[in-house]
């Protein structure tokens, strides 16, 4: 049931056809027994042409038509397959100078915070110069994993320099500490911003509510009508337990009006309860949906409700959350974990997820996705000299593949970054 129900994408591509303007030298043309596209069907023995220099991608489709189309522009035959780079929906790189080592698992959401309150709080006491160095230390082995943006969740800012300096692109969430005074807490969070200069190309920043039980629904509705008055595509709202979603003890009025402030800007994120009506109200207004699963099940032991989501309808994300309750930054990991717990599901679906879906989710619309037009970095996928029949899956089942970028990704347009 759930394989026919999402059969959404069509084989092939578009080989396109070869820019007027597009000078020979800065052109590559790669071809692989695979690629995989991140927003329609794997394209066996296919081919990708991109501008070296910005990184758009020129054409993507069938090798024959492609080349045909592409005569005499620079050629590379690969093995493996290619593919964009990933979007994590929900980073953290801030607590990289915290490990899972420190913080137990399984002890529920409750307890997890306060420990990583009592560790953040320790963090803090380390110079600024040790602090950068152990999130630009993040941010590189993020971009090792083959993540090209992410969607960062921070206090402080403090990962946007290392970001700029990287070439990690993406969106920023400022969370604000006190969003119940959404006066005093604004006024600091500009404060804040004003502090980083310069502001990173390709880096959007957008508020975001600490979570759902720290923050009154005023504030949460007035953080969505500032989302929406500034163009914003997405603020976060944190559903990390199944006590945050007790629609029955928060009472059929309150569960109503945190529906009405759902819509197609705000992220759900660590959605583990709330059942089929969360994914339903979640489906009908366009709210994405970012599952961390392997920091689900270090924290509390549950998995996401994946086919829930997938059978309301709901665009999937996938994001690692933070190196306390994730081994790494790889986002193919979390997909990972959801194709052995839900082998049903296609893994097509779950690679969306990991590149389109998560630029989708975070408004990034050059992102996730081999498409003429777009800049979403090129990576190759060695595969050892195999060519497997089903490339998603073999992907997904191959632990940690070989990972290398072709072309890096480009930032987005400043009139996205803004």
């Amino acid at each position: 049931m759930i394989r026919d129900r999402l059969r959404r994408w069509t084989l092939g591509g578009s080989p396109g056809l070869p820019a007027q303007d597009a000078d020979p030298s800065q052109v590559r043309l790669y071809t692989a027994p695979w690629i995989l596209p991140g927003n329609s069907s794997p394209i066996r023995d296919g081919a990708v042409v991109m501008q070296v220099e910005s990184g758009e991608v020129l054409a993507v489709g069938p090798r024959d038509d492609v080349v045909t189309a592409w005569n005499g522009v620079m050629r590379a035959e690969l093995d493996g397959l290619l593919m964009p780079g990933l979007v994590n929906a929900n980073a953290r790189l801030e607590l990289s100078a915290l490990t899972r080592a420190t913080v137990p698992r399984g002890i529920g959401l409750g307890r997890w915070l306060r420990k990583i309150a009592e560790m953040r709080a320790e963090t803090d006491r380390l110079d600024d110069d040790s602090r950068e160095a152990q999130i630009r230390t993040a941010v590189q082995a993020s971009l090792h994993l083959g993540t090209a943006a992410v969607g960062e969740i921070t206090h402080s800012l403090r990962p946007v320099p290392a970001m700029g300096r990287e070439g990690m692109y993406g969106v920023v969430f400022h969370e604000l500490k006190s969003a119940r005074r959404m006066a005093k807490a604004l006024a600091a969070a500009a404060v804040q911003k004003a502090g980083v200069i310069p502001w990173p190309d390709g880096i959007r920043y957008r508020l975001a509510p600490e979570g759902l039980r720290s923050t009154a629904k005023s504030a949460l509705k007035e953080l969505a009508s500032i989302a929406v008055e500034a163009g914003a595509e997405t603020v976060v709202m944190r559903a990390g337990s199944h006590d945050d979603w007790d629609l029955r003890r928060m009472g059929e009025t309150a569960a109503r009006q945190f529906f009405d402030l759902l819509h197609e800007r705000m992220l759900l994120i660590h959605p583990l309860g709330g059942g089929r009506l969360v994914a339903e109200q979640a489906a009908s207004t366009g709210a994405p949906v970012v599952l961390c699963p392997r920091s689900d099940l270090h924290v509390s032991g549950d998995i996401p409700p994946l086919v829930s989501y997938l059978e309301s309808g709901c665009n999937i994300a996938l994001g690692t959350d933070s190196l306390p309750s994730s081994r790494d930054m790889s986002v193919l990991q979390e997909a990972a974990e959801l194709h052995a717990s839900y082998p049903e599901v296609p893994s097509m679906v779950l690679l969306r997820a990991a590149t389109a879906g998560g630029a989708e989710a975070l408004g990034l619309e050059t992102m996730g996705a081999l498409a003429p037009g777009r800049s979403p970095g090129l990576l190759h996928v060695n595969s050892q000299g195999a060519t497997p029949n089903d490339p998603c899956g073999w992907m997904l089942r191959a632990g940690q593949p070989d990972l290398s970028w072709l072309v890096r990704a480009a930032p987005p347009p400043l009139a996205q970054a803004a």
